[in-house]
């Protein structure tokens, strides 16, 4: 319940602000999915629903480029032995071309935060040569901070982009196993 009330909260409190994304439009949704890829003692597979809004459309610009500052939404499940739902909220610093012309790059970078259901993602346990993986990542915490980094690709309103995560509750709690996440995402504007 808790989770669903802070999705719609996050998802109002963000679209008050919407004016042009970097993609000149007001909204972007990327479906994306991955695995995590740095965990103590878990494999995990991801799944992502990613809204990215207008905050600001340039903060920065030169003849070929465009810094923008946008915020995205997510809600995300991590799949293995428990499944683990997680919302999350950041800030994304974007650089893009100006140009709508032909495939465009761009760079994201993004720090917010997230907030897990459950504290522990669980495998099964696994051998590695050089430690015991007991099948346990200890988050520490159910609130974590959230860092992104991400390059990708787009064409009109479609676009595909290959992403890092980061979670980790800095050390404020007792335990901070910590993960990192791999994905892969498509993605529309509209």
């Amino acid at each position: 319940m808790l989770l669903r009330t802070g999705t719609v909260l996050c998802l109002l409190l963000a679209s008050a602000s919407v004016r042009a994304d970097m993609f000149g439009n007001g909204y972007t949704l990327t479906l994306a999915g991955g695995r995590t890829i740095r965990a103590d003692s878990t494999e995990h597979d991801t799944y992502r629903g990613e809204v990215n809004f207008a905050w600001l459309s340039e903060i920065w610009g030169s003849e070929n480029w465009i810094l923008s500052l946008n915020h995205a939404v997510s809600i995300m499940n991590f799949k293995d032995v428990n499944d683990v739902k997680a919302i999350s909220w950041a800030p994304n610093i974007i650089l893009t071309t100006r140009s709508n012309e032909g495939f465009s790059p761009y760079f994201q970078f993004g720090f917010g935060a997230a907030y897990f259901e459950d504290d522990k993602l669980k495998s099964d346990p696994k051998p590695h040569p050089r430690w015991t993986l007991d099948g346990v990542t200890d988050l520490g915490s159910h609130g974590q901070f959230e860092s992104s980094l991400a390059i990708g690709v787009r064409k009109n309103q479609f676009g595909m982009r290959a992403k890092i995560y980061h979670y980790s509750n800095a050390n404020l709690a007792s335990k901070n196993d910590g993960i990192d996440v791999a994905e892969f995402g498509v993605s529309y504007s509209f």
